[in-house]
């Protein structure tokens, strides 16, 4: 007959021990086999009376998932990864380096894009070019390049507040003056949360794979 129980007693030195049923009877054993300590669940066949063929149960919580990390790509693969593959993608979750790669370049094409306008209306203040239609065509051009940059910048925004467990809900925030700034810029700074959460797996994967040298966030 096949019970399990709980052990009350055990010898590791002679091997016997005494086990509570869930029948509530006792049974005697003998064994050598690893894991018999008190208080454990054990799986056993009753024969004579006596509880045979020990077999330990899990009776702890199940070791955590391990997840590998994704590729890093650099700060100029996340931003093209950003603008093309996760271009309006708001589910899933992204790093800190994932962000601020994007952060980055959208400032620096914003910067570089404006550039010409200020030459042009140095151009026609101070040379006397007439420069007004073709500032203006630059102008709209410039307004362009950052409106097609908005909804990437939403989306990764989104992944970040996910990669820190937050709703990405919360991005709303952001649209109240001075405050919403702020706290987009606090939850950017955010390390990501070590384990899985309802919107996946860490990026930087489980802190067991991780290495001892400090990583880029």
């Amino acid at each position: 007959m096949a019970l399990r129980g709980e052990i009350l007693s055990y010898d590791p030195t002679t091997g016997d021990g005494l086990i509570s049923g869930d029948d509530l009877q006792r049974y005697a054993f003998t064994s050598t086999a690893a894991g018999l300590e008190p208080g454990r669940r054990v799986d056993f066949v009753v024969q004579d009376d006596q509880a045979l063929s020990l077999m330990v149960l899990r009776d702890g919580p199940l070791p955590p998932p391990v997840y590998a990390p994704e590729p890093d790509l650099g700060l100029w693969g996340y931003f093209v990864r950003c603008v093309t593959d996760l271009y309006i993608e708001g589910h899933g979750r992204a790093r800190r380096k994932e962000y601020w790669s994007f952060a980055l370049f959208q400032f620096l094409i914003m910067v570089i894009a404006f550039m010409p306008v200020i030459g042009l209306a140095i151009a026609d203040a101070e040379m006397g070019y007439d420069m007004e239609a073709w500032g203006m065509a630059w102008v709209c051009l410039l307004i362009l390049v950052y409106l097609a940059l908005v909804a990437p910048g939403i989306a990764v925004t989104i992944r970040r507040f996910h990669d820190v467990g937050f709703s990405g809900w919360l991005i709303l925030i952001g649209l109240i003056p001075y405050v919403g700034g702020l706290f987009i810029f606090i939850v950017s700074l955010l390390p990501s949360q070590p384990g899985a959460n309802v919107h996946g797996a860490p990026p930087k994967g489980s802190p067991a794979l991780q290495t001892r040298q400090d990583r880029p966030a």
